[in-house]
């Protein structure tokens, strides 16, 4: 498992360095031993945070679901959470979606920690912490999420995360 979270970090880090114009020689330390690693990151480029990552975060931190729904295209938009299996179109469905994620982890939280965005595509690297409806614990886990716009807006929105860590880190029975 460490083996895979190094390569897959080493990958992720490759593809953000080489996207910032950083040289793949600076980044190869990535793949080497932790204290290599851990030196590479006190050289490593500062977070990028696009403008776009940046609203779609408060969005998510915010009591209301309009502001999330904002801004996604009226109708024709898709929001899916691939760790639960669910989907929901139109800004209405986002504002749905929201309403259900803060029914279900009110305390939620939503931490960009890097963006890289070309032409009408982004990429989102961010934590999702909080504590689920009726779990004895709190979780923490990174969350990739796959954006396409359309004239400003968010046209599809994908999140990729572990629905088991979220079960673990939290107590929670496998498949809750």
């Amino acid at each position: 498992m460490i083996n895979v979270r190094v390569a897959v970090t080493g990958l992720l880090a490759a593809a953000a360095v080489t996207l910032a114009g950083t040289s793949m020689a600076a980044a190869s330390t990535v793949a080497q031993p932790a204290a290599a690693a851990a030196e590479a990151a006190n050289h490593a480029p500062k977070p990028h945070l696009t403008p776009l990552a940046v609203k779609w975060a408060a969005g998510w931190n915010s009591s209301n679901p309009q502001d999330l729904a904002n801004l996604f295209v009226k109708d024709g938009s898709r929001y899916t959470d691939h760790a639960y299996n669910e989907t929901f179109t139109g800004s209405a469905g986002v504002a749905q979606w929201f309403g259900n994620t803060k029914w279900a982890v009110p305390n939620g939280k939503v931490t960009v920690t890097n963006a890289i965005g070309v032409n009408n595509s982004e990429i989102i690297f961010w934590n999702f912490s909080g504590q689920a409806t009726g779990a004895p614990h709190a979780f923490s886990v990174p969350v990739v999420t796959v954006i396409k716009t359309r004239g400003g807006k968010i046209l599809t929105n994908d999140d990729f995360y572990s629905k088991a860590e979220v079960d673990r880190q939290s107590s929670l029975p496998a498949g809750s």
